[in-house]
């Protein structure tokens, strides 16, 4: 074969491939941009959370709180960072738990109380008073009821025709069943081991006869008193979806009664609103209530 025909020969060679790599080349799809995902961490500081659950009434101390790191965008107002109080562990120490911390939960002074004196002071309301009264399960909706519960106050009392019951306090708060503050940290009936497990708060009952203290205001902590001497008093326990309403707009006058003789005559003795005590005269009494 001559050597120009060699050569055309392998131009021609070179030319059809190159053609059909520029067809393969030219039907395919362009390669797809690649996305760089850049990750930028959000700025970090510690705040004060319960490590252990922290019962109603319990104190801090250096054991039940830690710092752990927290988003600054998630910070509240008044959460307890470590750059406003390095201290914290330390200047919390012994302040009082007026409501429970749960393990992790952030620490918040408005739910604490610094007290000298005891826990359940601590926990009071301003203005408001424990008054203690000794409940039975049966008395008690079965002893299911259990601290910051609300509950009607119910007496019972006896009569020449039966007994009389009536409700002479509306929804009041339970603040402890026993030694029972609250649901978790030892105060809630949890053991020492399980509180120091970090364990779930557990549903307790009491079967036999236990003292409830309620929370009520003087007027009513002097109703409650004076019907524990004139009969049986029962608590019924209310719904949950009662609890904002108005204790003093659901007691009328004639709720808060209590049955005393006088000069041999029986009478009803009426807490009014205003504190003013109404004698209402039963029996052949005249109305106008005359000794």
């Amino acid at each position: 074969m001559k050597p120009a025909r060699i050569i055309l020969l392998l131009v021609a060679l070179v030319a059809g491939g190159l053609a059909a790599f520029l067809v393969t080349r030219g039907g395919g799809q362009a390669p797809e941009p690649q996305q760089v995902t850049q990750v930028i961490e959000e700025a970090k500081t510690q705040v004060l959370v319960a490590k252990l659950p922290i019962g109603v009434g319990e104190r801090l101390n250096q054991e039940t709180v830690e710092w752990q790191d927290w988003p600054e965008g998630a910070l509240r107002a008044d959460y307890v960072t470590i750059s406003a109080m390095p201290d914290a562990p330390a200047d919390l120490t012994g302040a009082v738990a007026r409501y429970e911390f749960f393990p992790g939960e952030p620490i918040r002074e408005a739910k604490l109380v610094s007290a000298d004196q005891g826990y359940l002071s601590a926990v009071l309301s301003p203005g408001m008073r424990g008054v203690s009264v000794g409940v039975s399960a049966v008395s008690s909706a079965g002893g299911f009821i259990v601290p910051n519960d609300h509950v009607d106050v119910v007496l019972t009392t006896a009569t020449e025709v039966g007994e009389r019951s009536e409700v002479i306090l509306a929804n009041v708060r339970i603040l402890a069943i026993g030694k029972r503050l609250g649901e978790v940290g030892a105060s809630g009936g949890q053991s020492e081991e399980n509180v120091a497990a970090g364990g779930t708060p557990q549903p307790i009952t009491f079967d036999d006869g236990a003292i409830a203290t309620i929370e009520l205001n003087p007027s009513q902590a002097e109703t409650l008193i004076n019907a524990a001497t004139r009969g049986q008093l029962s608590l019924t326990l209310r719904s949950i979806a009662d609890f904002g309403e108005d204790a003093m707009a659901q007691l009328p006058s004639n709720n808060q009664t209590v049955r005393v003789f006088r000069f041999g005559k029986e009478q009803s003795v009426m807490a009014g609103s205003a504190g003013q005590v109404q004698l209402a005269e039963t029996g052949n009494q005249s109305e106008n209530g005359s000794e």
